[in-house]
């Protein structure tokens, strides 16, 4: 049986990720010391190719023609979606081998985050009420320990991948801009 996703597609949404908030995590150690992770309140509205979602209100938007990307703008902190084409529309009663697809897919990004990261959890759970698959990532960067949890929804010929990056520390704000992006994700 082919493949329902399209091999390497989760890669590029990491890559342009990783090009956006790097330098970006890279000049917060040098510049600054660690602060407040959350949002100083309300929220933005992210809106893409057959999505909405929230994202908070004073983080960076940052858009690429398949995903929409908030990041915090003094941290490595990141909410984003990024939305793909099926290789063929999804039908449920494919979930089983779309798992072990959506698996490969992680690991290929963890592997993409460097030598320390590691799928530490997944999945399934539901996501504006559709069965999706979740993962999280573990690794550090710069002696920073972090976190990618990745969502992975598919909703006929479209695949949507949610990804929080969360700096894992004491201040959970980070882990309430993730909360808030599952919890207001729409899909049309």
């Amino acid at each position: 049986r082919e493949p329902i996703l399209c091999p390497g597609h989760a890669v590029r949404v990491l890559s342009i990720a990783c090009r956006g908030v790097l330098p970006l995590a890279l000049a917060t150690l040098i510049l600054a010391a660690c602060g407040n992770s959350g949002s100083t309140g309300g929220s933005q509205l992210l809106r893409g190719i057959g999505f909405t979602a929230n994202a908070p209100a004073d983080w960076e938007l940052e858009r690429a023609p398949r995903t929409v990307l908030a990041r915090r703008p003094d941290g490595p902190e990141s909410v984003a979606v990024a939305v793909f084409r099926l290789a063929k529309p999804f039908r449920a009663e494919f979930w089983d081998e779309v798992v072990g697809e959506l698996n490969d897919v992680a690991a290929r990004l963890a592997e993409r985050l460097g030598s320390t990261a590691l799928v530490v959890r997944s999945g399934s759970e539901t996501l504006h009420g559709r069965q999706a698959r979740s993962y999280v990532i573990a690794y550090s960067r710069a002696g920073r320990p972090l976190e990618d949890r990745v969502v992975f929804l598919l909703r006929g010929r479209r695949e949507y991948q949610l990804t929080c990056r969360i700096l894992v520390d004491a201040d959970d704000g980070d882990l309430e801009a993730c909360d808030e992006l599952k919890r207001s994700f729409r899909s049309f």
